[in-house]
């Protein structure tokens, strides 16, 4: 499986990216584990982009949701 991947647009697998640093950290963690043979679909794409910003957000002192 090949991940439909857009570099200059932000977007994996349609999901556009607000910045290099989401793009790259959920194209990272999707790859490394396709190589354990999972499939992501669009779905494993959105809840790994909003997984990415809570973590951020929560990094630059919010609080938790």
């Amino acid at each position: 499986m090949n991940l439909e991947i857009n570099k200059s647009e932000l977007t994996i697998m349609g999901i556009r990216f607000e910045n290099k640093k989401d793009f790259r950290s959920v194209w990272h963690a999707l790859s490394t584990n396709m190589f354990e043979g999972w499939e992501p679909n669009q779905g494993d794409v959105l809840h790994l982009k909003e997984r990415v910003i809570i973590l951020r957000k929560e990094a630059n002192g919010a609080k938790p949701i």
